[in-house]
């Protein structure tokens, strides 16, 4: 009987420490969870926004690039939505800071970028709307569209659009034909799509050349641009050199109708001397060819003293003597 009581309180002392072991769990586990809810280390923030921008609770909060918090809550207030994020502690949040939502990936998540500034405190700890964005959306581009098509002529585009039509119904039978050739002419640019590559390859090489040649062409034109210049600056001489020599024209044209009677002789006689020397051209020729040998002949001849050294037999006669003196019979 003993020995049954004591097997009893054993799995009656067994349960308890069950209990006991449970009851632990759960109050470590709601610490942490009030601890969690606490924001143990980190400061609570708002910011309203114009809309979510697809942000949802738990996306990371970022200050340059660095995560620093979580999103805690996401609630309608007014015309706007109140995101309540946490920070650390050690990041102070001014009266300028902004925040924008951003997208992190292309799957769609978020995240809040914030950017601290300012030197006084944040009103309410809440970012204003002025001071939020969100990433731009099909919404966006709707409202911004609209303004624009509100502007279109629509009755002017509806008539257009029925003038078209109409003329496409009259130029039926003729469209075909149209449709036709530009198929022959696509056609014809397959079939030269080569000598086509050839032609862009040869414009290709061209260009390359111009952009290779591009410094000797910039020098070229400063080079030009240094002759102008210079042209510029010495017009003034260049206009006053050519009114000189329109005047110098203008004197010899007086001088020669001045002398003309006296000239017109002495041109003449001009004529006359060039005619005669035409006429002996040829001798002229041939005592030219002959001067550099006779020349030659007499410098040698002179070149031993004030005297010709000259021989020639027969040059004077037997009898000059006789004849000078007259005494040959």
């Amino acid at each position: 009987m003993s020995k049954k009581k004591k097997l009893s309180l054993g799995n009656v002392s067994r349960y308890k420490v069950g209990l006991i072991g449970f009851a632990v769990l759960a109050f470590i586990a709601a610490l942490i969870g009030a601890a969690s809810g606490l924001s143990i280390g980190t400061k609570t923030y708002s910011a309203m926004l114009e809309n979510t921008g697809g942000l949802r609770v738990g996306e990371e909060v970022q200050v340059a690039g660095v995560g620093s918090g979580d999103i805690t809550g996401i609630e309608l207030d007014g015309q706007a939505v109140r995101v309540t994020f946490t920070i650390d502690k050690a990041i102070d949040l001014n009266a300028d800071t902004r925040a924008e939502v951003k997208v992190a990936t292309l799957l769609g998540t978020h995240y809040l970028l914030v950017t601290p500034a300012g030197e006084e405190d944040l009103a309410d700890d809440t970012i204003p709307v002025a001071q939020t964005r969100v990433p731009y959306n099909l919404q966006d581009v709707i409202d911004d569209g609209i303004g624009e098509l509100g502007e279109f002529d629509t009755v002017g585009i509806e008539q257009s659009l029925a003038q078209l039509t109409e003329t496409l119904g009259v130029a039926g039978d003729d469209l075909g034909p149209a449709l036709d050739g530009v198929e022959a002419l696509s056609g014809v640019v397959v079939e030269r799509s080569g000598q086509l590559d050839t032609l862009l390859g040869a414009a290709r090489q061209v260009t390359r050349q111009l952009t290779e040649s591009t410094p000797d062409l910039i020098t070229l034109m400063e080079q030009g641009d240094l002759i102008l210049d210079t042209l510029r600056v010495r017009r003034d001489a260049i206009r006053q050199l050519l009114t000189d020599m329109e005047e110098l024209g203008t004197q010899l044209a007086g001088v020669i109708q001045d002398n003309e009677a006296a000239v017109q002789p002495t041109l003449r006689d001009l004529d006359v001397t060039v005619a005669v020397l035409e006429r002996h051209e040829d001798t002229l020729n041939r005592a030219l060819e002959m001067l550099p040998a006779t020349a030659t002949y007499f410098t040698n001849s002179s070149g031993t003293g004030p005297w010709l050294a000259q021989y020639a037999p027969g040059a004077l006669p037997d009898n000059l003597e006789c004849v000078i003196e007259r005494v040959c019979a």
